[in-house]
């Protein structure tokens, strides 16, 4: 076993490699800063988690250069969503295509394949170094922020190009950035409040082989509002579907057990067009709502889940972290200037004063979204297919709605690359 002890100066920390995370890395590469990024897990992230990136986030991640890589790793287009009731009829559409903006369309590929390819473009970058897995648990906090982390190397696998398997690394940073999600460890050593809410019912995920290749050329969204309440079958990358649906607590067990005939039946009884689908079971997921009251600490920034999960029902948590690492990066200062420990705090509270009202507006409109969805009530959904319908028949607020599914209005706008 290696006891050997090495330490390391580098201009930025990123700890955790997640979407934020890998998505910070990706932009930060040939920017002249040092990068080291720190991801405890050695395991790919789910895949079934969050897979479609808005039109406004496509525009950034070609802003960034990385949009290129993403078509290499398989990504797709979607170009529409429509709501219909639970026998097919329209309640409201959505054509990205008719959109006056440079990306017409979401992006999506599996969740896990999002982070590898963001690590991927990251390591065309000639100063960063990726410890994955390595444990990060021991900060060295102090009034200024994080002032260093030691890591243990994973004893099985092989290290970075200059360091050993099994090797204690002390990482002394000038700038941190904790993406390590919502059981947030930076979050946790700066002592970090935060206003948490638990949902009482869980997603429910499923994916089915599409029918036939032509099924949907425009690879849509389509959510059923019927009695039972809503069911969306989502496009999934390679030729598959997703279907989420929130169930009740008591009815995981059903789930988990039953059988593909069974499955098929509960599905068509949310909505009939679902019902011939091979469905396999994807996962079951807990929803929780965190908002931290402070994102900074002297020279450490918290991005992602780590300062703001939210419930799916709007699918837009790893969008919305994209946006917020857009926002920050022309606040970073010049590698040169990284030295300047008043000025990193400075930039760093520049960025939570100009993008946390944005969120804390945006999260509050979420929960009430997730809380609608949570409460399994007909009538709720009924309400919302209502508004839907009006938006539907007022072209205003239609062209509206469309604009801000996305990406490019509401209490985000402002995050936006310039």
């Amino acid at each position: 076993m290696s006891t050997t002890k090495t330490t390391v100066d580098c201009d930025i920390l990123i700890v955790g490699a997640g979407i934020a995370g890998s998505a910070l890395a990706c932009a930060l590469r040939n920017r002249g800063y040092k990068i080291i990024q720190v991801e405890m897990s050695n395991r790919p992230l789910d895949t079934a988690r969050g897979d479609h990136l808005q039109c406004a986030v496509v525009e950034t991640l070609d802003q960034w250069g990385a949009l290129p890589a993403f078509w290499a790793a398989g990504a797709e287009k979607r170009h529409a969503a429509r709501y219909v009731t639970s026998d097919g009829e329209l309640i409201l559409d959505i054509d990205y295509r008719k959109l006056p903006v440079p990306h017409p369309y979401y992006m999506y590929l599996h969740h896990d394949l999002l982070a590898e390819t963001f690590l991927n473009v990251a390591a065309e970058g000639m100063t960063y170094t990726l410890f994955k897995p390595a444990r990060a648990r021991d900060f060295d906090v102090g009034p200024e922020g994080i002032q260093s982390l030691t890591i243990k190397l994973a004893e099985d696998t092989p290290a970075p190009a200059g360091f050993k398997s099994g090797q204690t690394v002390v990482i002394k940073p000038k700038l941190v950035v904790g993406a390590d999600g919502r059981s947030s460890r930076v979050r946790e050593v700066l002592d970090f409040s935060a206003e948490q809410h638990e949902y009482e019912n869980p997603i429910v995920l499923h994916f089915a082989p599409r029918l036939s290749a032509d099924e949907d050329p425009l690879n849509q969204v389509t959510s059923f509002f019927g009695p039972k309440g809503s069911i969306s079958r989502i496009p999934r990358a390679f030729n598959h579907w997703k279907v989420g649906v929130t169930i009740a607590k008591s009815e995981i067990s059903f789930w988990k057990n039953a059988t593909a005939t069974e499955r098929k039946a509960a599905i068509a009884g949310y909505a009939p067009a679902l019902g011939e689908l091979d469905l396999s079971l994807g996962g079951f997921y807990p929803v929780k709502l965190l908002n931290t009251h402070r994102w900074v600490k002297g020279n450490t920034v918290l991005v992602g889940d780590a300062c703001h999960a939210m419930h799916p029902a709007r699918g837009q948590g790893m969008n919305v972290s994209i946006r917020c690492l857009s926002k920050l990066l022309p606040l970073l200062p010049d590698a040169k200037d990284l030295g300047r420990a008043d000025l990193v705090t400075r930039q760093l509270e520049t960025y939570e004063q100009t993008v946390k009202p944005g969120i804390d507006e945006f999260l509050a409109a979420n929960h009430a979204v997730g809380e609608d969805r949570d409460t399994l009530d007909p009538s709720v959904a009924a309400k919302t297919v209502a508004s839907l319908r009006e938006i539907q028949n007022d072209p205003a607020r239609h062209q509206d709605y469309c604009i801000a599914a996305a990406g490019y209005a509401g209490p985000l706008d402002q995050l936006r690359m310039s």
